[in-house]
């Protein structure tokens, strides 16, 4: 099981997510930047309205780059695809909110609480907590896209579970 693991970490598929998570990212600040500092959108939308629709932009830009470059399951629809692919990005939000704060956590207990400053950029414990903890959720991100989302989907999964469970016993 470790090998697969490395296997799947050190992989072209992995790097590829991982390039395209950052031009995912780039368009989610590029697009939510834009309609929170332009006069016409920033006068129509609220902020947090313009931030959410900067992170829909980029979770859809990351689908679809991913979609048709990096995975290439075609047993279930594009759209089936997609609904899993947020179902798993949601999980991701939720994962990186509970790290970051476990982070932030134990950096306060170990009396880390000043940041640091990297090449006269000053890092706060906060941002580096948050930082952190998406990048573990990285890991989690790609596993769970690829088990789940450019796959079978989450329903198939959940439905072979009963004949998962001899094999997880030998296992064992």
């Amino acid at each position: 099981m470790a090998k697969a693991l490395v296997r799947m970490f050190f992989s072209w598929r992995f790097a590829t997510f991982l390039i395209f998570g950052g031009i995912a990212a780039l368009v989610n600040l590029l697009v939510g930047r834009a309609l929170y500092t332009l006069p016409g959108p920033a006068a129509l939308l609220p902020f947090w309205m313009a931030v959410l629709i900067g992170a829909a932009s980029g979770l859809l830009v990351n689908f679809g780059l991913n979609y048709a470059f990096n995975f290439r399951y075609r047993g279930r629809s594009a759209f089936a695809q997609l609904r899993t692919f947020v179902i798993v990005a949601l999980g991701g939000v939720g994962l990186t909110a509970l790290l970051a704060s476990v982070l932030l956590g134990l950096a306060h207990w170990a009396g880390l609480t000043e940041g640091l400053t990297l090449l006269g950029w000053h890092l706060s414990t906060p941002f580096l907590s948050h930082a952190g903890a998406t990048a573990l959720v990285t890991f989690y991100s790609f596993a769970g896209h690829s088990v789940f989302s450019f796959n079978a989907g989450l329903r198939a999964f959940v439905t072979r579970m009963p004949s998962l469970i001899p094999s997880l016993r030998r296992v064992a």
